[in-house]
């Protein structure tokens, strides 16, 4: 449970600036909702924009209690001061919970800020780093999204655009892998990568400018499937047109299997936490596996090589290297695999009304 205490925030210039969607001050306000705030108080000589109130209208979240107050004012014993030329984090502002009295300065590693503006940027998009993510997500997508998210950020984009551009993406994929021939399979494959890295610039967007809702999340989750049926059925087609109708059996067999995925993953969601992406398939494996620590661990490592990023990227490998007849018996195993443990986790999934199994992010909704 969090414990209650009283924070002050400079609006100082630099934290009335808009650096990754919105403004220091409002990123420190709903911080210290987050981290439980009875009372939040900004220190300021003129008005200051309420933009966090768009966070917390997206989240479904109430708004909190806050007060302007005259920089020069005397503040109580007990209340924690944010500092004014840094960028808080949720450890900052826990950090602050637990000692009112800490007096946090630049160049804590649990406060942000580059020497740039843009620095700022990609360094709070690194803090929103999952710690589940896998390596090709670490060291490849995400390095790329970042930037792309730090752009569309300056370009004054928010997450939907970037999730409807996606979706066209996609499609166009799906089109070209439906033509068939080694260089259209190559093509398509390439593109499935690119989708794959532009699908993490909505969700980085969000994270970072705090615009996450349950609409987007669920906007998000359905361009992804959408997306993923694409690549199949567009695959499946141009592997039937480049290497022969004996495919047609087992592309008819991945495109059931994926579907029924789809419909079955999407039900238990609805069912239990009402909200969230298929991510809480990882953590329901995990409970399952309680007490069994070496199985958990095998199983947990063996789930990363089914992510998506991980997927996408061996797909597009395969496309590129002319081996693209290889990727329909890959995809009816992993298939398999995955109904297999989706079967197995149901139970756990519908039964999770409170939301345990969704990631951090995603409890916050």
């Amino acid at each position: 449970m969090n414990t209650p205490f009283s924070v002050a925030i400079p609006a100082s210039p630099y934290l009335r600036r808009r650096i990754g969607g919105i403004s220091g001050v409002a990123r420190a306000v709903i911080l210290a909702d987050l981290t439980g705030a009875s009372e939040i108080v900004i220190l300021a000589d003129s008005p200051v924009p309420e933009d966090w109130q768009r966070s917390f209208a997206m989240r479904a979240r109430p708004l909190p209690q806050v007060t302007c107050v005259a920089a020069s004012t005397p503040l109580p014993p007990g209340t924690a001061l944010l500092p004014a030329d840094a960028q808080p984090t949720k450890a900052a502002l826990e950090a602050l919970r637990e000692d009112p009295a800490l007096v946090l300065v630049r160049g804590d590693p649990r406060l942000i800020r580059g020497e740039t503006d843009h620095a700022t940027v990609l360094a709070l998009l690194r803090a929103t780093l999952k710690p589940t993510e896998g390596p090709v997500g670490r060291w490849i997508n995400r390095p790329i999204s970042f930037r792309m998210s730090a752009l569309a950020m300056k370009l004054g984009l928010g997450p939907d655009p970037i999730t409807w551009f996606t979706l066209a993406l996609a499609m166009v994929m799906a089109v070209i892998l439906g033509q068939g021939g080694v260089e259209w399979l190559a093509l398509g494959g390439f593109l499935f990568q690119a989708v794959s890295v532009t699908d993490c610039v909505d969700g980085d967007i969000a994270r970072v400018s705090w615009a996450m809702s349950r609409r987007g999340a669920l906007l998000d989750t359905a361009c992804d499937m959408v997306a993923n049926l694409g690549f199949v059925i567009g695959l499946m087609t141009g592997v039937i047109r480049t290497y022969g109708p004996e495919y047609g059996w087992i592309a008819l067999a991945c495109v059931v299997l994926l579907v029924c995925g789809i419909v079955a993953m999407s039900i238990l969601v609805r069912i239990g936490p009402k909200r969230g992406s298929f991510d809480v398939l990882r953590a329901a494996l995990e409970r399952r596996l309680e007490g069994r620590p070496v199985l958990q661990s095998v199983t947990l490592t063996l789930e990363r090589l089914f992510k998506r990023d991980v997927y996408v990227l061996v797909a597009c490998v395969f496309c590129l290297l002319g081996l693209a007849w290889v990727l329909p018996g890959m995809l009816l195993g992993g298939l398999c695999i995955w109904l297999g443990a989706v079967a197995w986790c149901a139970p756990l999934i519908a039964a999770d009304s409170e939301g345990l199994l969704l990631p951090p992010h995603m409890r916050q909704l």
